[in-house]
């Protein structure tokens, strides 16, 4: 077999025969070559493995084969057409493709064709590799395009494309409905009892509507379902009855009774709306108007429910003094080193100082914040701020600490944001390799040629890029090969299970073998027990933030938890 080989695809006689025979011959890929005839003349172990059948099978017949009988006719015809020009269209090539086990099984492959002249013959050589693994990781990440992972309903992608065949149908209805008490449940219990509290509304839920319906997971604690050829009152009011009398009942977690309600908003098409995000956003109005009942209630929009909009108006007023009033503040969450815990970055965060209501979170102002006229300025005193501290704590002696950074969408629509990088960095003397801004999929999503433009040219001044909440939309897949990408950040919904879900665990593991294919670091968010580190540590990834090595604080506190020992305690302490 291996002087077949040697005189049927060794094209260069510059090679030793006998060490390229033996190169093909131990080969894990599958080489084979055909003569113009279509009959195989050579074929490696790794051929044998990958087919099912032995050299002594395969050498001699047609490639045919190896192929499935649907695809016979079409390989004869472009073989014959090869031969005949001697030039074949698929020559230097990798393409994917389906190829025939011994026992008539299917696999896919990828193949890269050769095509070269012997004795004045043409010959042809392939390497086949099996790529069943590569295809079985696509399929899981392309499903999170339409699934929710944490509750297995559809989310909020396929939200969409069901709202757009129900209304072009007819009529339907959307209830949007939100969990009362969910945050106090999230704050008092923490977020792995939130998580498991989600799935399990999300069953009782299904148990409610029927299989003609569609329940999804708008994000969040919201929830929505749709209603095909729905326009009855009746009908409508019958769920959320349902549905009120279904979460009465306390739910059973890690021993503890949860209790949790819901509001519910509910927008008719095509009496309200006429469109998806018509129909979303009053649906939203309407839902708004129940939580402002306290909740465990259920409106149908109404057109004076757009106040809600002049109390954004209002929020948006008090932003904007609040950045003029030195009403903002930093905290720093830490990223650490799976092996040492050490500590290699901060995700900076940002907080309102209310002058009424306290230290509020983002939940309660960003989505205001980031459509306000004021967006981009307070992301430019986010950029300086953070290379401030960043410095100090250069002084403080804990290092060049990586300083995660995001972005609103108007700074990257901003022909001003690499400016005002580059002039934070020199005025708090920090390199700009110490920088990272991270972006989310929603931003890249809707100003797509306007952020790679910039982050392009973000590259240039050394600043890391990070994709965060990754694997959580549907363009994901595409944004690793479009944008200049440094780190992804796997979402905390695929870490939450993945100590006992094989399903996110496989994710996971699909995510960090791509990573490293591509040349990207990964971080896990969201890491809140021993056991999911574990995991995490198992499937090789290196970085991790989240409650279990600290909650965002102020920046003297991270000084104060992360500074280094003195020598002089550390010889003491020997």
């Amino acid at each position: 077999m291996l002087a077949t080989i040697e005189e049927s695809v060794l094209p260069n006689k510059s090679l030793h025969p006998g060490r390229y025979a033996q190169m093909l011959a131990r080969s894990a890929t599958a080489a084979i070559c055909a003569g113009p005839d279509n009959l195989i003349l050579s074929w490696n172990s790794a051929a044998e493995q990958l087919f099912g059948f032995s050299a002594e099978q395969a050498i001699g017949k047609p490639l045919t084969i190896i192929m499935p009988e649907r695809y016979h006719a079409a390989h004869e015809a472009g073989l014959a057409r090869a031969v005949k020009s001697g030039k074949a269209r698929l020559a230097g090539k990798a393409i994917e493709m389906l190829v025939r086990h011994a026992d008539g099984h299917e696999i896919p492959v990828d193949l890269s064709l050769s095509m070269w002249e012997e004795k004045g013959q043409p010959m042809f050589g392939a390497l086949i590799r099996d790529i069943t693994d590569r295809q079985a990781a696509k399929r899981r990440l392309e499903h999170l395009a339409h699934c929710d992972t944490l509750t297995s309903l559809p989310n909020r992608n396929a939200l969409n494309a069901r709202l757009e065949e129900a209304i072009a149908r007819g009529s339907c209805a959307l209830m949007l409905l939100d969990l009362d008490g969910f945050k106090d449940i999230n704050d008092t219990l923490g977020h792995s009892v939130g998580d498991l509290l989600l799935a399990d509304v999300a069953r009782r839920m299904e148990g409610c509507v029927g299989d003609a319906d569609m329940v999804a997971r708008f994000g969040g604690d919201e929830f929505a379902i749709v209603l095909s050829d729905c326009s009855n009152p009746l009908r409508i009011d019958s769920l959320c009855r349902a549905i009120f009398e279904s979460l009465a009942t306390p739910f059973q977690i890690n021993g503890k009774n949860v209790f949790v309600g819901t509001s519910i908003g509910i927008a008719l098409a095509p009496k309200d709306a006429s469109t998806v995000d018509q129909l979303l956003s009053r649906a939203d109005l309407a839902l708004y108007s129940a939580k402002a009942e306290h909740g465990a209630q259920r409106k149908y929009y109404l057109p004076t429910m757009h106040n809600r909009s002049e109390q954004r108006q209002r929020l948006g007023a008090e932003l904007r003094e609040a950045l003029p009033q030195g009403q903002f503040v930093l905290h720093f969450q830490p990223q650490v080193s799976l092996e040492d815990k050490a500590l290699l970055g901060v995700e900076a965060l940002l907080r309102w100082k209310h002058p009424q209501f306290g230290l509020l979170h983002p939940d309660a102002f960003l989505s205001v914040l980031d459509d306000s006229v004021v967006a981009e300025d307070v992301g430019d005193w986010v950029i300086d701020e953070a290379c401030r501290v960043a410095s100090s704590w250069r002084s403080a002696g804990l290092g060049e600490v990586r300083m995660a950074v995001n972005l609103f969408a108007a700074q990257l629509r901003s022909p001003r944001l690499y400016g005002v990088i580059g002039e934070a960095c020199r005025k708090h003397r920090i390199a700009p390799t110490q920088l990272e801004i991270e972006i989310t999929e929603n931003i890249v999503i809707k100003h797509n040629d306007e952020v790679a433009t910039m982050l392009k040219r973000l590259k240039t001044l050394g600043v890391d890029i990070a994709f965060d909440d990754f694997g959580t939309g549907y363009a994901s897949l595409s944004l690793l090969q479009r944008y200049p990408l440094d780190r992804l950040k796997i979402d905390r919904c695929f870490v939450e299970a993945i100590h006992r879900s094989d399903a996110d665990a496989a994710i996971v593991d699909a995510v960090l073998q791509m990573a490293r294919t591509l040349g990207l670091e990964v971080i896990a968010e969201g890491v809140e027990t021993r056991e999911q580190e574990r995991v995490l540590r198992e499937l090789g990834c290196k970085e991790a933030q989240g409650f279990l090595y600290g909650r965002a604080v102020a920046a003297d506190e991270i000084a104060r938890l992360f500074a280094p020992v003195p020598q002089a305690r550390v010889a003491a302490a020997r």
